[in-house]
């Protein structure tokens, strides 16, 4: 089950492990989601800079750390996402290779920001490189379509929420949240209420299955989110 932290900040961003996309932070962040925050400062000469902090969502705060912890973190969840998708990650290329078999990779969720992402032949269990080779690249049109989130009736009962873990009754409006595996969509579906919070600021209409609601479930869908 997903689990969510309560967050807010006025600029700073999340990097989701499922797409390695970059979601502004709004009202919540993914719980073990790497999180990079902005903020303005001036020096002592006037001039103004951009410092960025970085930290991991933790299920009561953000858990601050370095960049080179945060970027450990993200190497992790990249070799995850690799093995389970074959591809690269989006933005993300080889940096650097070295005698001793590690190589970097620059990730560049932005373009202001950029990660080293270094794997070992111990986090990969072999030789880095040959695990490299047999990536494909990324694609845009897979990441479009596992971003894309979902919203219906629930066809049966059989679904759980994934906020919640409770029952989703049959024909009780459900959001699906989407992940990609093996070049296939697949969703995990929540209760409107528990993950309306999740889309605000999002453009309903944009929602998988909106134009099939009924006015009385688009007006519900308006209402909580």
């Amino acid at each position: 089950m997903t689990e969510w932290l309560e967050y807010t900040a006025d600029w700073g961003y999340w990097i989701n492990p499922d797409t390695f996309r970059t979601p502004r932070i709004k009202k919540s962040v993914r719980v073990g989601a790497v999180v990079f925050l902005k903020d303005r400062e001036t020096l002592d000469d006037g001039r103004p800079i951009t410092v960025t902090t970085y930290g991991v969502a933790g299920s009561s705060d953000i858990k601050m750390m370095g960049k080179k912890d945060a970027s450990a973190v993200l190497a992790k969840q990249m070799l995850e996402f690799m093995r389970s998708r074959k591809m690269y990650p989006p933005k993300t290329e080889i940096k650097k290779t070295y005698a001793n078999g590690n190589v970097d990779l620059d990730y560049s969720p932005t373009d202001y920001d950029s990660f080293s992402i270094r794997f070992t032949p111990e986090m990969v269990g072999g030789d880095v490189e040959d695990f490299l080779y047999d990536l494909e690249a990324f694609t845009e049109e897979d990441s479009e379509v596992a971003e894309a989130w979902k919203v219906e009736p629930a066809k049966s009962s059989r679904s759980t929420c994934r906020t919640c873990a409770q029952k989703i009754e049959k024909g009780e409006l459900r959001l699906g949240e989407p992940s990609l595996f093996d070049g296939h969509v697949s969703y995990g579906w929540h209760h409107l209420k528990c993950a309306a919070r999740l889309l605000k600021g999002s453009k309903l209409d944009s929602l998988l299955g909106y134009e099939g609601l009924t006015d009385e479930q688009k007006e519900l869908l308006q209402k909580e989110v």
